[in-house]
């Protein structure tokens, strides 16, 4: 196999790898974006062992885990409430699956680009 060879095989696997990972990837951090739910800022009350906030439907509580303590600045906490659930709360609005699932997608159909265009310049060259 000669040199032109074997980079038109090499940059012909990398860009089919490189651009169905994009794709399953990106499909993921979409998937898990949407599953993930609408969370709305909320400002929580710490007492005791467990943060209690004010909703469209009454007092919610849940437990205060320790990095939600850690958070606390005197008895109150900025954090964001799922919507739909009466006990589940955290500090950011978004979870990070979704950006790192991201991240891989573009670091993927980057590298299967990449390939695309190095293949279509050897071609050029050789041809």
């Amino acid at each position: 196999m000669s040199a032109g060879g074997a980079l038109g095989a090499i940059t012909e696997i990398l860009s089919w790898v490189g651009i169905g990972a994009a794709v399953l990837f990106g499909a993921a951090a979409l998937i898990v974006r949407l599953a993930d739910g609408a969370w709305q800022p909320i400002r929580g009350l710490v007492i005791d062992d467990v943060v209690r906030w004010f909703g469209d439907d009454g007092v919610h509580e849940a437990p205060l885990t320790p990095e939600l303590r850690a958070a606390a600045t005197r008895d109150e906490l900025d954090l964001f409430h799922r919507i739909g659930s009466r006990d589940v709360v955290r500090l950011h609005r978004h979870s990070p699956w979704p950006r790192l699932l991201g991240g891989v997608a573009l670091a993927c159909g980057t590298v299967g680009v990449i390939a695309v265009i190095v293949q279509i310049a050897a071609m050029i060259l050789a041809g």
